[in-house]
């Protein structure tokens, strides 16, 4: 590697194990994420490399409300630069559903895949100019997210994906051209469990371990796998945008919903005595909110309990939890059990990936022989359907109760 491509700060940086093979990466001190009101990432980690030519490569993560790009030195494997953005498609439609339909309006799908196209050129450029390196010098690249919105940016229509029987008929695990460069998307598990918790699932060692494991990768839509033994589960849940589009954001309204019910200010059932709860610092949490914030959550721990029987197990038997996503792994688990939004695992511990997805993308970038193991590991994992789910309605029915559960 060039020592141009070099900043000082990257240079001087010791990792302190092997990020992506253990079980604490998110408390590595070579990855720290600074914390503002914009996307901030980290530029610090470094991840071992099995690749030995000099070279630039990139790692690019496609959310349905952000997008995220960083810049790797192929051969050391340290991370030289990093960015992200809102995904502008968002102001067409907040949920991915809304997305689809816009796609199948006259010229929509090209509408939306110019949004993303030209947002990730520009943080490409910007990580790139961080480097002083020319884009044209960029070697490989790796692309995750979620199915519909990596339909989208290369331009395949996502309309059976947003109707019954919900078929997928790509499922990436290939090379495509992106802005001029050839990338490799990471392969989808299903029509609602993309690349994203595949590269998740690779960044928390799910292919290389028989220990019992739950990974929850929480957002607008929900992904959660279960790894019981020699088996691995997999499923989508939608929470909606409930745990953002209150006036309390993200792991606080979490630790504030926890505190009420704690003081019984909430009951159980989510009844207040008026129609809203004036907080200490003036802030309102209306009756509303807690409504979207209870059925949200039902949809996720239903959607965990309903995997948990399909395994035939309990959470008892869970060894590690790991949260995962820019929300899930924010959050403060003890607040998420309160809520009964995760399980009480008496055995488990509680381990946060950060973005798992984009960090799954980078050992992919860096380690290309793993890549056509996780396609194999894509087509092994049982998908679990919770539409029409009876097991699912009534477990949701439950989860409606501000309570823990197991």
């Amino acid at each position: 590697m060039k020592e141009k491509y070099k900043t000082d700060s990257i240079a001087k940086e010791k990792c302190s194990g092997n990020c992506l093979r253990c079980h604490y990466v998110s408390n590595c001190p070579a990855r720290k994420v600074a914390k503002s009101s914009t996307i901030t990432l980290s530029n610090t980690k470094k991840i071992s490399s099995s690749r030995y030519q000099d070279g630039i490569g990139f790692a690019i993560d496609v959310g349905s409300t952000t997008l995220a790009v960083e810049l790797y030195d192929l051969r050391s494997g340290a991370l030289l630069a990093s960015d992200g953005a809102i995904n502008p498609q968002s102001a067409v439609s907040s949920d991915v559903i809304g997305r689809i339909v816009a796609t199948e309006k006259p010229n929509g799908l090209e509408t939306l895949q110019k949004l993303v196209l030209q947002a990730l050129d520009n943080l490409i450029s910007s990580v790139c100019a961080k480097t002083k390196i020319s884009p044209n010098d960029l070697s490989d690249g790796v692309v995750t997210g979620n199915t519909i919105m990596l339909h989208i940016l290369f331009g395949k229509s996502p309309s059976n994906l947003g109707r019954a029987p919900f078929k997928l008929e790509w499922f990436a695990g290939s090379s495509e051209t992106l802005l001029g460069h050839t990338v490799w998307i990471a392969p989808f598990i299903g029509a609602f469990v993309g690349a994203d918790l595949m590269c998740a699932l690779i960044a928390a060692n799910f292919n290389n371990t028989t220990s019992n494991q739950l990974l929850c990768d929480i957002g607008t839509n929900t992904e959660v796998a279960l790894r019981i033994g020699n088996k691995i589960y997999a499923a989508s849940t939608a929470a909606g945008p409930a745990f953002e589009s209150t006036g309390i954001k993200g792991s606080e309204l979490l630790d504030t919903m926890a505190r009420l019910l704690s003081n019984n200010t909430i009951s159980t059932t989510g009844e207040i005595k008026s129609e809203y709860i004036t907080l200490e610092d003036g802030r309102i949490l209306k009756n509303a909110d807690i409504r979207a914030v209870q059925t949200a959550k039902a949809a996720i721990a239903a959607g965990i309990s309903t995997m948990l029987d399909d395994a035939k197990t309990s959470s008892d038997e869970l060894s590690e939890i790991y949260l995962a996503g820019g929300f899930g792994s924010n959050l403060n688990p003890n607040s998420a059990v309160t809520i009964g939004l995760i399980p009480k695992a008496p055995k488990a511990k509680m381990i946060s990936l950060g973005n798992a997805a984009l960090t799954g993308a980078a050992l992919l970038l860096l380690n290309p022989q793993e890549r056509q193991n996780a396609v194999e590991l894509a087509k092994k994992i049982q998908l679990v359907d919770l539409g029409g789910n009876d097991t699912f309605y009534n477990y949701f029915i439950k989860a409606l109760y501000f309570s823990p559960f197991k």
